[in-house]
């Protein structure tokens, strides 16, 4: 593996687009700045300029700025996962049940925001659509200094509908992504190491 990006063609030669892929991280750690209501407009709309199949665009958001209702979204997602913990032997589920575990974990990293996408499944391909929306959005914010972080620890939510119909999400609507926003309390993190060896042929 290689955490350097590959100098052949050169950083002079790179513009602003994968200047920007090349730097965007995962973000766990968030100062309590607020993001702006206009940023975040913003940042939906890059999402909704992301392709879809049939051009369905079946990407429906849930803004959520509340701490209360993020805390609570929070400990719903942990119980359920505690939960599926106790009927299963994978090593995986039983780590993160102990993460789980700790009262003071917060699957939001006490982001100052919760952006979460959901689509009618019956859409021709509405999980790749979504997480394609949520691509641009993280790009978009790493592009005004917003740090983000998709949580997959979320996705047990989708179970919950009560709490769901009360954020106005159609009973037919399904999770397809979570993801948090917020400055960053680290800028610049170097970038975790990429395989080198991920072309599997090349022909022509």
């Amino acid at each position: 593996m290689s955490d350097e990006i590959d100098e052949s063609y050169g950083m002079s030669h790179m513009n602003e687009i994968f200047k920007n892929i090349y730097a965007r991280r995962a973000v766990r750690d968030y100062r309590q700045e607020t993001v702006s209501d206009e940023i975040i407009k913003e940042l939906i709309k890059a999402g909704s300029f992301a392709p879809s199949a049939m051009n369905e665009q079946p990407w429906r958001f849930v803004v959520i700025k509340d701490k209360e209702l993020m805390k609570r979204l929070s400990d719903k997602a942990k119980e359920l996962w505690i939960d599926q913990s106790r009927s299963s032997n994978n090593s995986d589920i039983q780590r993160l049940a102990n993460m789980m575990s700790n009262p003071d974990f917060n699957i939001f990293y006490n982001a100052p925001v919760l952006v979460m996408i959901f689509a009618d499944p019956r859409a021709f391909s509405p999980q790749i659509d979504c997480a394609l929306a949520a691509q641009n959005m993280m790009l978009a914010a790493k592009s005004v200094g917003i740090g983000s972080c998709w949580i997959g620890l979320a996705m047990p939510l989708d179970k919950v509908r009560k709490i769901l119909s009360e954020m106005s999400v159609p009973a037919d609507h399904r999770l397809m992504a979570s993801l948090i926003f917020g400055y960053p309390v680290k800028l610049d993190e170097k970038a975790p190491a990429r395989y080198e060896d991920t072309i599997l042929k090349w022909i022509g």
